[in-house]
C-alpha cells in the first residue's frame, strides 16, 4: 500500500512539473508572438552597468534651452563633495544628486520610436547645443570618458531618450529630477530663521519713504511703527515683515561677482539682538540679494557668525516677485497712505 501511494505521489509530481514547463513555454511563446507583432517594443536599461561605473564619475553637465550648468566633485579638506562650478562652487544638495544617479541607473527602454531626425523636435530630443529643446545629460569620469551621454525629451506625453551620435529615439521609463531647474540642485534658503524670532524690520524700498515694522512679542501683531499710523495689523504688513525668512532665490554667485546699484535695503532685528542687513542690487537685469549679520550684544556674536558663514560670501538671485515682496513701498501695505 505504501509503494502504491509513493508511485501516485511521484506521478502527481511529474504531472505538476510537466504542467509548469508548459506554462513557461506558453509564456515564452506569447512573448515571442507579442514581440513579432509589436516590433516597436523595447526593454533593458538605457545605460547598462552604470551602477558599477557611476562611482568614478567626477563631472556632470546638464544643458538645455533654459541654460547649462556643471557639477563637479571637489575636495574640501579630507572630504569629497559635489559643487556647482558655474556658481562659484556652491555646494550641491546630496539628495538631488542621489535622485539623478539612481534615476539614470534605473532608466529603462519601453518602446522603440522614430529614427527620423526630422521628428526629433516632436519628441523633445533635438540637440540643445543646436537650439533644440532636449536636455543633454553627460557624466564623465576622472579621465574624461563619458559614463552617460544622453539627450532626454521630457514631454507631457512621456519621457524619450536618444544618444547624441544617433538618430534612433526610444520611449523610456524612470524618475529623474527637474533637470531644467538649476536652483533645485542647491539649498538656496539664505536665512534659516523662524519668523517668530523677528522683532523689528526697517525697509527702504526702491520707491517712496522708508518705514519700520515692529511688534512687542512674538505672539503680538505686526504694526507700522514709523511713520506712526493708526492702522490694524494687516496680512500684507505681516508678509512684508517676515518675507526675509521666506525667500526662495533662483540663482547664486560669489558676492564679489555681483556689482550694481542698490535699489532697496532691509534690516531685520531679532528679539535676542541679531541684526541682518540686506541689500537688493540690480545687476544685468536681475535683482540680487546680499546679506550680512551683526550682533547687537556680545552674547549674540556666535549667532551672527553662524549666519555670516552661511550667507556673507554669496549673492542670491531673486525673482522679481521675491524682490518686490521683500521691500514693498509703504503704499502697497496701506493704500491710503501717500508716498
Amino acid at each position: 500500500m505504501t509503494q502504491l501511494a509513493e508511485r501516485r505521489k511521484a506521478r502527481i509530481l511529474t504531472l505538476f512539473l510537466i504542467a509548469g514547463a508548459l506554462v513557461v513555454i506558453a509564456a515564452v511563446t506569447t512573448a515571442i508572438n507579442m514581440r513579432s507583432s509589436r516590433p516597436d517594443l523595447a526593454s533593458g536599461l538605457v545605460v547598462p552597468a552604470l551602477s558599477e561605473t557611476i562611482g568614478g564619475g567626477t563631472r556632470i553637465t546638464i544643458q538645455s534651452a533654459d541654460g547649462s550648468y556643471r557639477i563637479e566633485r571637489a575636495q574640501r579638506g579630507e572630504q569629497s563633495v559635489w559643487v556647482m562650478r558655474d556658481r562659484g562652487d556652491y555646494p550641491v544638495t546630496p539628495a538631488r544628486l542621489a535622485q539623478l544617479t539612481e534615476g539614470l541607473q534605473q532608466l529603462r527602454f519601453t518602446r522603440r520610436m522614430t529614427s527620423d531626425a526630422s521628428k526629433h523636435a516632436r519628441l523633445g530630443v533635438d540637440d540643445p547645443r543646436e537650439g533644440g529643446r532636449g536636455i543633454l545629460v553627460q557624466i564623465e569620469d576622472g579621465r574624461g570618458a563619458l559614463l552617460v551621454n544622453l539627450i532626454l525629451g521630457v514631454e507631457p506625453s512621456g519621457l524619450y531618450v536618444r544618444r547624441p551620435d544617433g538618430d534612433q529615439t526610444w520611449a523610456a521609463q524612470g524618475e529623474l529630477p527637474p533637470l531644467r531647474d538649476m536652483a533645485s540642485w542647491l539649498e538656496l534658503r539664505p536665512i534659516d530663521l523662524p519668523a517668530e524670532r523677528l522683532a523689528r524690520v526697517e525697509i527702504s524700498p526702491a520707491i517712496g519713504r522708508a518705514y519700520i515694522l515692529a511688534r512687542d512679542a512674538a505672539d503680538q501683531p505686526w504694526r507700522i511703527a514709523t511713520p506712526a499710523l493708526a492702522s490694524l495689523a494687516q496680512s500684507s504688513v505681516t508678509a512684508a515683515a517676515e518675507q526675509i525668512t521666506a525667500l526662495t532665490p533662483v540663482d547664486v554667485q560669489p558676492a564679489p561677482a555681483i556689482q550694481g546699484a542698490v535699489r532697496a535695503r532691509v534690516q531685520a532685528i531679532t528679539f535676542d539682538g541679531v541684526a541682518i542687513d540686506a541689500e537688493v542690487i540690480e545687476s544685468e537685469g536681475r535683482p540680487w540679494l546680499k546679506l550680512v549679520a551683526r550682533a547687537q550684544a556680545p552674547e549674540q556674536e556666535d549667532a551672527a557668525l553662524a549666519i555670516n558663514n552661511r550667507v556673507a560670501a554669496w549673492a542670491y538671485g531673486l525673482s522679481d516677485l521675491d524682490a518686490a515682496n521683500l521691500a514693498p513701498p509703504l503704499g502697497d501695505l496701506i493704500p491710503s497712505v501717500p508716498e
